[in-house]
Parts: C-alpha cells; structure tokens; sequence
C-alpha cells in the first residue's frame, strides 16, 4: 500500500501531472486512435474485397445463365453459336473455380454437368430442359446468397452422377477381363487371295508369236507342259 499512496502522491504533486498530461495521456490517446483506425480500415478492407468477389461472382453466375438459356436451345443453335456456348461455358466455369468462395468448385462441377443435361434433352425433351433451366438457374442463385451451403445444394447430386458413372459399364473396353466370353475383340483375319493376273502352274502359256527374219509366217513357240500333265493325258488313252 505504501507504493500505491506514494504513486497517487507524486501524481497529485505538480511534477506528475505534468508528466501526466504532458506525456501519458497522449501517448493512451494515440494508441487509442491508432487501434480504432486500424479497425475501421480492416472493415472497409473487408467489405471491398467482399464486393469484388461478389462482382465476380455475379459475372460468372451470368455467364452461367446466359449459357444455360442457350444449352436449352441447343438442337437449332448454328455451328458458330455452338462453338462460342461452348466457349462461354468453359470461361465460366473457370471464373467460378478460381473465386476464393466456399464450395465454388462443387457448384462449377454441378453447373457443368447440368449445362451437358440440357443440351441432350433439347433434341427431343424441350420441355424437360426447361425444368432443368428453371432448377438450375434457382440452385445457383442460392448458392451465391449463402456459399457455405454448397455441400447441401450440391453435394448429393454430383455423388449420384459419380455413382452411376462409375455403374455404368463403358462401351469402348471389353465386358471382360481374363477369360471367358467376351473377353477379346473378334480380330481381323487376313486370307491372301491369288491374284486374277497370276497364272496356274499347271496351266500353259499362251504361244508367242516370233516374226522370222524373211518376213515370212510367224514361227508360233510355245512352252513345254509340266510331266505330269503330260503322263495324265497319256496313261488314260493307253489305257482305254
């Protein structure tokens, strides 16, 4: 206690309330405003960068809409248009992958897959791609309002589609592997077949003609028969 009345002694004394004045009380003074600003600038920091990232979050849920819109309408869309949907989409997708926001990957995967859905249904299901638009176009607006639920929104389809990839068998490899039916592809076989040009052995070259010198008849050479095609023809006429 002694220290304690001694302090509040020097402090009431004219020495300590000028050191007081003179140095204590702006020193708490500015350490008061250095915090309060700090706190402030974080806020307004904070809230910048939340409205860029929603910016850019809106402009990527846009294009995915606007892709979406066109998807539905895939089957009368020329070949440009298609190309550059397809282009729309990809840029999309990477705008929103690369967003620092919860469960922006997910919500790029689902998108991506539901845009695949509608450009199949629209060849034959319009009316199935408008559901798909309207769904779709409701879960991504949700989402952008409360990103942490992506998992909810998200989560459950992109595991069914995973699932039913993986159960599904795919059509290029074989059924099977090791033994059985099924297992290996029929295989291409080969049988050389002779050629229409190439003469029988058996069969005799036509004669040649060779002019003489005189210019008289032609002398007609032909080529010996094989043994035995002569024998063949020889043993039977003996014979009879």
């Amino acid at each position: 206690m002694d220290w304690g009345n001694s302090a509040l002694q020097w402090l009431a004394s004219e020495e300590g309330w000028r050191v007081l004045s003179g140095a204590i009380i702006p020193a708490l003074a500015i350490i008061t405003a250095g915090i309060i600003a700090a706190l402030i600038g974080r806020g307004t920091t904070r809230r910048l960068i939340a409205m860029q990232q929603r910016d850019a979050l809106g402009a990527a849920l846009g294009g995915f809409l606007l892709a979406g819109r066109k998807a539905a309408e895939w089957t009368v869309l020329s070949d440009l248009e298609r190309a550059q949907l397809d282009h729309l989409i990809a840029e999309a997708e990477t705008r929103i992958r690369l967003l620092p926001i919860a469960g922006a990957g997910l919500a790029a995967s689902w998108a991506a897959h539901e845009l695949a859905a509608m450009k199949r249904d629209s060849a034959g299901f319009q009316f199935q791609a408008q559901q798909t638009l309207a769904e779709y176009r409701d879960r991504l607006v949700a989402w952008s309002e409360r990103p942490r639920q992506a998992k909810k929104l998200f989560g459950a389809d992109l595991e069914r589609w995973r699932y039913e990839e993986a159960a599904t068998p795919s059509d290029d490899g074989p059924t099977t592997r090791g033994g059985g039916e099924g297992a290996h592809a029929p295989e291409d076989t080969w049988i050389p077949q002779t050629s229409a040009s190439e003469p029988s052995p058996l069969t005799p070259e036509p004669p040649t003609a060779v002019a003489t010198a005189t210019g008289s008849m032609p002398l007609i050479i032909t080529s010996p028969l094989p043994a035995s095609t002569v024998r063949d023809r020889v043993l039977p006429a003996s014979a009879g």
